[in-house]
């Protein structure tokens, strides 16, 4: 958790509820709320043109969504952030949260570190993405969920994302994702049992 549900409620958060697919903010649209999910999960996600769409991350209980926008004074939203499930979501105005920040140097401290982790992720991402070998690509993303939750042994990890997420995720076709996770199933690096997938 980023920061604790109590202490944003304190500083005036509010609860709103998603359905799944509705949208929580816009691209293009401006930052106005600091935004942490209660329950459920939502993606930042743009789509293209075709139907098609790259989804940036994913986001679970007790995480934030789109918090460094806050700071980005004069930018929008560069993606849409959407409900993947019904969900709960604290929301708290941009000025109260920066009160919120400013009331306690180990909270402050706490929230950076959360930023930081974020942004080493997606500079590790954004590296794999220029990698010609799509092997490469998807266990990146795949380290890096695993490494999230302190999992080390072999097959500890039971990949919570659809095929077509994982798609999304890394920019690589559907089947692509397939065949590479048949690969590593006969390299003996991820187990498939009943279609769900263990890394």
């Amino acid at each position: 958790m980023v920061l604790r549900e109590d202490l944003l409620v304190s500083f005036g958060a509010d609860i709103i509820t998603l359905n799944q697919t509705d949208l929580l903010f816009e691209e293009n649209a401006p930052p106005e709320y600091y935004f942490q999910i209660m329950e459920g999960q939502l993606k930042l996600t743009n789509f293209k043109a075709g139907d098609g769409e790259f989804i940036q991350s994913l986001h679970n209980k007790g995480e934030s969504v789109g918090e460094v926008f806050l700071f980005c004074k004069h930018h929008r939203y560069p993606a849409n952030a959407v409900a993947t499930k019904e969900s709960k979501i604290l929301r708290l105005e941009h000025s109260k949260f920066i009160k919120l920040l400013q009331s306690d140097f180990d909270i402050q401290l706490e929230f950076l570190r959360h930023c930081a982790q974020r942004t080493y992720y997606s500079y590790v991402v954004l590296n794999s993405l220029t990698s010609e070998d799509a092997t490469h690509q998807l266990l990146t993303v795949l380290n890096h969920l695993k490494e999230e939750l302190n999992l080390t042994e072999r097959y500890s990890f039971k990949i919570p994302y659809t095929r077509k997420e994982l798609s999304s995720l890394t920019g690589l076709r559907i089947e692509t994702v397939i065949r590479i996770f048949k690969k590593l199933e006969a390299e003996r690096l991820v187990e498939i049992i009943k279609g769900k997938v263990y890394y």
